[in-house]
């Protein structure tokens, strides 16, 4: 879907290196938002330590690995795991003062599902005709 005109006007080789390109700006875009809005909620919580930002963090740094490979499963779950934080998002525009972060959070986590989702979806085929059955 998202990766068709890449693939029309790139090849299947450049698709495949531009589309994971847009995973990773993703990925890290979402990161960087949900690191800021877990540092300014533990700052207007009144807690010292960091741990409720890390704890935030930590599902998408441990699926971060899987921008290093081509796996369809790794993007599969990537994607799924940023339905998580479109939820988070969304909860977090019931905050007062904060909602614009909520947004944000929750605009750039449905960019990576889609973005990743795409990817997941295409990577079977560019990998099947790279490799044709019998070949391998």
């Amino acid at each position: 879907m998202l990766f068709r005109t890449f693939e029309q006007r790139y090849g299947a080789g450049g698709a495949r290196h531009r589309a994971r390109r847009v995973v990773m700006v993703s990925w890290i875009t979402l990161m960087a938002v949900t690191l800021l809005t877990g540092i300014i909620l533990s700052q207007r919580g009144g807690t010292e330590t960091l741990l409720p930002v890390l704890v935030r963090l930590a599902p998408l740094a441990l699926l971060g690995i899987v921008l290093r490979t081509e796996r369809r499963r790794g993007y599969g779950w990537l994607a799924f795991v940023s339905v998580l934080y479109i939820i988070q998002g969304a909860v977090m525009l019931q905050l007062p003062g904060l909602w614009w972060l909520g947004l944000v959070e929750a605009l750039s986590a449905l960019t990576l599902l889609l973005s990743a989702g795409s990817y997941a979806l295409y990577i079977h085929r560019w990998q099947r005709n790279d490799n044709p059955p019998g070949t391998g």
